[in-house]
Parts: C-alpha cells; sequence; structure tokens
C-alpha cells in the first residue's frame, strides 16, 4: 500500500456576484464579509455573513458563505451543520453539490475518511461534474482498508454479536449481547486479531473500525436484579436495566401524571427499606445485592413568563418543586440588556423570590411569574476564547455580550481526549471566576476569558501504541509493494531475453516489439504519475469575488 501524505482539502467556493450600487444590505454585508475573508480575518467575515442572514433568513449565498469562514478557522463540526443548512435553503442541484462536498471536506480534515468518503458520493449524484469530490473521493478511498470482524462464540455466560462481519477503517460497528440468566453485561472488549494486547476503544455499545481484523468478545458477571416498587401514586417509574452488575451504573426515568412531577427517587436493598442507595440526580450504582426502586411524586409548580419588548426570557424549567434553582436565559435584542427581572408569586403578588446577578432563583412554594424588562445600551463586553489549551477547543457562540446576557458554550475536544469543565475567569485576572451553569454562563460587567479542562481518555496510550504499529505495518507494505514492482520488472526483463533467444525475429518485428515495450512503459508511468498527484497536496481554488 502507497503512503499517501496528509490532504490539503480543495474548499468548494459560492460564486459572488458583483452587484449594483442598489443591492439589498444583505447583499452589501456579504461583500464586506469577503472583504475580510481575502485578508484572512475569517472571524470578521463570519460576523457580516450572519448579519446578511439576519438581514434575509433564507439567503443561501450567506449561509454558504458562513461554512467558508468556519472551516477557515479551524470549526469543522459548526462549519459541516452551517453547509447542512444551505441543502434546505436552495433548489440549485449546483450549490446543493458544493455543499455537500464542502461537508464532506469538514469530515476529512478531521481524517474521517470513511464519513468524508460516502459524503463525496453523495455530491458527485447531485453533480457528476464535480472533479474535486472526485478527487476527494479517490483519496479517501486510498486510505480505506476493509478488515474482518471476528466474534467471539467461546463467551461465558452469554454472547455477543457485531452488526457487521468486515468493515472499513473509521466505520462505526454496532455491538449487541445476551446475557444468560441471572447475569449482565459487564464490558465488550474490542482486540487487533493478532496481538490481545492491542485494545480498540469502546464507546457504550460501538466502536470505531481501525485498519486491522479484530475480534470481538464480551465479558458477563452475576447479576442482581432491580425492581420497582409496585403501587406508587401520581406517576410511574421506570429503569434501563432489569439486572445490573456490582458498580454498574443504572438511570432512572419517569412518567408523572399530569400535574405532578417526581419530588425525589429512593433505592433500597430489596427487603430493606432502611438500606438506601444513594441517587445523584436520576443515576445510581448498581450494589452488590438486589435492590427496590421507588419515588415519591408531587403536584408541580409552574413558572410562566411575561411578555417583553427587546429581547426573550425563557427559564431552565418550566415545571419545578419548592426550593429547586432555576435558571434564566436571557436574550436582549442587539443594542438592549437585561434592566431588571423579579420573579413573583402568582396567588400572592406580595411574595418575590431573588433573583442572583447570574440570574438564578430558588422556586417558591406556588406558581410564581417572571417579570424582565429591557433598557437601550451600547456597553458591550468582550468574550475570548482561550486558544492554548490542551487536549481540545471551546467556542462561546458569540464574541461580545451585554450585561446578564446568557452565552452559550460548545467544546471540542482532540482525538484522545475528553471534557471535563468549562473554566471561565476576568481577563487579566485569573482569580476572578465566573460560574458556568452547565453549557451556558450569564455574562458579568466585565471582560471574559472563556477556557476548558480537558482529560486524556484511558487506554491512550495503547492507541498510539496502535497507530505506530500501523505507521510500521503501512510501511512496511510500501516496501513490499516496491519489492513486488522490482520483481515484476525482472521477470518482464527475463521474458523478454527468453523470448530474444527463443525466436528469430526480423529487423521489423523486433522494432515493433521495442515500440510497444516502450508504450506499455510510457502507459505504466502515466498511472504512477497519476497516484503520485493523488499523494501531493492540492492547491486550494481561489475564491471569485
Amino acid at each position: 500500500m502507497k503512503t499517501i501524505n496528509k490532504h490539503i482539502v480543495v474548499l468548494a467556493v459560492l460564486l459572488l456576484s458583483v452587484l449594483s450600487l442598489t443591492a439589498q444590505t444583505d447583499e452589501k454585508l456579504i461583500r464586506k464579509g469577503n472583504r475580510y475573508y481575502k485578508r484572512s480575518n475569517f472571524s470578521e467575515a463570519e460576523a457580516k455573513y450572519k448579519s446578511a442572514l439576519e438581514a434575509r433568513p433564507n439567503n443561501a449565498k450567506a449561509q454558504f458563505n458562513i461554512g467558508d469562514a468556519l472551516f477557515s478557522q479551524g470549526n469543522y463540526d459548526d462549519a459541516y451543520a452551517a453547509f447542512q443548512k444551505v441543502l434546505d435553503m436552495t433548489p440549485d442541484a449546483k450549490l446543493k453539490s458544493d455543499a455537500v462536498y464542502n461537508m464532506g471536506n469538514c469530515l476529512l480534515a478531521q481524517d474521517k475518511y470513511y464519513d468524508a468518503f460516502n459524503i463525496y458520493k453523495v455530491s458527485l449524484k447531485l453533480n457528476p461534474e464535480q472533479e474535486n469530490a472526485l478527487y476527494n473521493l479517490e483519496f479517501c478511498r486510498a486510505h480505506l482498508v476493509k478488515s474482518r470482524i471476528i466474534v467471539d462464540n467461546k463467551v461465558q455466560h452469554g454472547r455477543v454479536e457485531a452488526s457487521e462481519q468486515v468493515a472499513f477503517n473509521g466505520q462505526r460497528v454496532m455491538l449487541t449481547s445476551k446475557a444468560d440468566p441471572t447475569y449482565a453485561l459487564s464490558q465488550y472488549v474490542v482486540t487487533k486479531a493478532d496481538n490481545p494486547e492491542v485494545k480498540v476503544q469502546v464507546s457504550g455499545n460501538s466502536f470505531i473500525m481501525p485498519k486491522f481484523d479484530v475480534v470481538v468478545s464480551a465479558e458477563f458477571s452475576q447479576a442482581h436484579k432491580v425492581e420497582v416498587e409496585q403501587d406508587i401514586l401520581h406517576g410511574t417509574i421506570s429503569t434501563d436495566k432489569q439486572m445490573a452488575v456490582p458498580n454498574q451504573q443504572v438511570k432512572l426515568s419517569s412518567r408523572p401524571d399530569p400535574g405532578y412531577m417526581v419530588e425525589r427517587y429512593t433505592v433500597y436493598k430489596t427487603g430493606s427499606r432502611n438500606d438506601t442507595i444513594q441517587v445523584n440526580d436520576t443515576v445510581f450504582q448498581m450494589p452488590d445485592f438486589d435492590v427496590t426502586v421507588t419515588a415519591k411524586f408531587r403536584t408541580a409548580l409552574h413558572v410562566s413568563i411575561d411578555s417583553t419588548e427587546h429581547g426573550r426570557i425563557s427559564a431552565t424549567d418550566t415545571l419545578a418543586i419548592p426550593g429547586q434553582n432555576i435558571g434564566l436565559i436571557v436574550k436582549p435584542e442587539k443594542g438592549y440588556e437585561l434592566e431588571d427581572v423579579s420573579i413573583v408569586n402568582v396567588n400572592d403578588l406580595s411574595e418575590s423570590a431573588p433573583v442572583s446577578d447570574d440570574n438564578i432563583f430558588q422556586m417558591l412554594n406556588s406558581d410564581v411569574r417572571v417579570k424582565a424588562s429591557f433598557v437601550e445600551t451600547d456597553d458591550y463586553f468582550q468574550i475570548v476564547a482561550d486558544t492554548m489549551i490542551e487536549g481540545g477547543h471551546v467556542m462561546p457562540e458569540m464574541e461580545q455580550a451585554t450585561r446578564r446576557e446568557t452565552v452559550a458554550l460548545r467544546n471540542e475536544p482532540e482525538p484522545g481526549y475528553q471534557f471535563k469543565e468549562y473554566v471561565i475567569h476576568m481577563e487579566g485576572d485569573t482569580a476572578v471566576k465566573v460560574q458556568p451553569l452547565g453549557n451556558f454562563f450569564t455574562m458579568p460587567d466585565f471582560n471574559v476569558v472563556v477556557s476548558a479542562v480537558f482529560e486524556k481518555q484511558e487506554g491512550q496510550d495503547q492507541q498510539q501504541d496502535q497507530q505506530q504499529q500501523d505507521q510500521q505495518q503501512d510501511q512496511q507494505e510500501d516496501q513490499q509493494q516496491q519489492q513486488d514492482q522490482q520483481d515484476q520488472q525482472q521477470n518482464q526483463q527475463q521474458n523478454q531475453q527468453q523470448q530474444q533467444q527463443n525466436q528469430e525475429m526480423s529487423k521489423e518485428d523486433a522494432q515493433r516489439m521495442l515500440d510497444a515495450l516502450e508504450n506499455q512503459e510510457k502507459k505504466t508511468m502515466e498511472k504512477v504519475n497519476e497516484q503520485k498527484v493523488r499523494t501531493q497536496p492540492k492547491k486550494h481554488s481561489d475564491k471569485d469575488w
């Protein structure tokens, strides 16, 4: 197998027409964005394209260029979603093909060759003349290796099955299992077929196929029963497992009667109600004995929101129990900020709940109404994303916000890492912290830096060893391919010599044979050169303004 250098993706671009001075606002904004794009100021370009989209929400051109700007900033997941939206905004098959092609580029930029390969096929169906899609399709094909999935049929206390018998590297393979009575699945185990020490990471009930044959197995352990108490009032509950092994996580869910909600779950040792197990929200760790699960339902209290001008208010929960913390999501219109917000008892307007600067309040023992007002402002505070984070990236939804405005956050771990937590502090003073609330935070009245902590996933050393082994295998295959080519050339030369010795040929016949050989060699070299081209980076196409 020939080693392929890392491919520089050819990014399809949208032809932007030069409009007259009477162009609409959205087209003017696009042109401003284009100027920023040409200067490689992609964040400002993105902002202008988004403004153009706000001016005309069905502008596929602006939506497409948002994807371009995000791609150029390395935000491949966001860029993928942006290009995907183009498909619902235009009937133009060529533009759809370009958008799908760029979706493939977003995957290819993350070395997701199998997923990108399938996306490029869709692009070619929409536009068979898309040469760049064909090029990248073949580039992905050069990286794909189909390997076997061997299921271990000697698993004790159960059996395991895989969704595929063979799969390409990068393809997701689903696993299923069935345990014997009184047993339950502890974990799936996937290893390299010729070296069980090399393990493949399993996430939930699936894994991503590597570039080698694998063996799929599973471990089953003696399980205990998870029973649900009968005759629970005002609702029903269920568990995601009826049998579980010690230390296995069990999730609880509820279905309250209309007007009710869960006040608390209780898990106890079957037959011993006072021997309880800790429940964290809706999850508990299975002990080494049978358990029974129950719940208490109570009348739900309602959180209603009054309509407001120049902004929107919503609540993290619209049904609550007394004392529950409720967060408010504040979204002012451009040029406005939250002036005031209050929480009042709908049955007693003299009773209210205080709201923190983080827009959080504790639920009263009654239904409540949220009242808010917005006021004009030009005070915006900056949100800076930390670009020096090890193991991943953090992406705030905006670059600036007004005081007490809600800012959503996204994170993107690098391969081998997993997200742990956000860290937000005042710009220039790491001691002044801002508390994140899940995947968002409330903007204070100062500039902030948004960072995050990413942890290495277990088994990464083995994965690195696996990657090194893959590289060594590729090198060995390259050497073998070169040796095969040399052997083939030697055999051809020997055959030619033998033919010359065994046959008496005229001068004309000899010349014709030489011409034929030269022609064949020329064709062979053309194929080799084509392969070499495919392994070389292809230049970006210039954006046509």
